[in-house]
């Protein structure tokens, strides 16, 4: 996709109004994570960008031996439920993607799936430095996606409060956890 055909005011719009839906809630949970039962044709991305999209959201948030990486809690499916609800949001993807596998060809001469994850991270921090607001899509999506979902909440002792609901019991603040640091000298100038 050519992102000349995008203003800056077009893409910072369809930023905030993703950014606006997933923060107030309306879209996050009963859609983003709902199962997909689409095919490749019925969805915005192709085959390919579904990949990149993959591998880069992993690189952001990868598994461990205690965590599973974004794309084994569904991160790309959030992403393409997302798009399916907010198609205004799809030429941003298709760029993002495309300038991640440009990036990659230029850099390696290879797909960006293709890459070991050192050229991988290689390739998305150029996109970071070149391109800030696509990255920040990339990074703020994988981290909705992945502390969105409902096996990551487990994993971390998290329990989802609606607003409005009290919320979890707090125990009680210990003080004396804050002895050690009230006895530290200032580490600063007094002017």
């Amino acid at each position: 996709m050519n992102t000349n055909n995008w203003s800056r005011r077009k893409f910072t719009k369809a930023v905030i109004s993703a950014q606006a839906l997933l923060a107030s809630g309306v879209l996050a949970l009963p859609l983003a994570c709902a199962e997909s039962n689409k095919t490749e044709s019925d969805t915005p991305l192709d085959k390919l960008q579904q990949e990149t999209l993959k591998f880069a959201m992993d690189e952001i948030i990868p598994a461990n031996d205690k965590m599973p990486s974004a794309s084994e809690t569904g991160s790309v499916n959030y992403v393409l439920n997302i798009l399916e609800e907010l198609p205004d949001l799809s030429p941003l993807f298709i760029s993002l993607t495309d300038k991640i596998e440009d990036q990659s060809l230029q850099l390696s001469g290879s797909a960006f799936s293709k890459l070991n994850s050192e050229r991988r991270i290689a390739v998305l921090t150029t996109i970071e430095q070149t391109e800030p607001g696509l990255f920040k899509v990339l990074k703020d999506f994988t981290y909705e996606s992945y502390y969105t979902n409902d096996s990551v909440h487990k994993l971390i002792s998290y329990e989802p409060h609606p607003t409005g609901t009290t919320g979890p019991e707090m125990e009680p603040f210990d003080e004396q956890l804050l002895d050690r640091v009230k006895n530290i000298p200032a580490m600063y100038t007094k002017i």
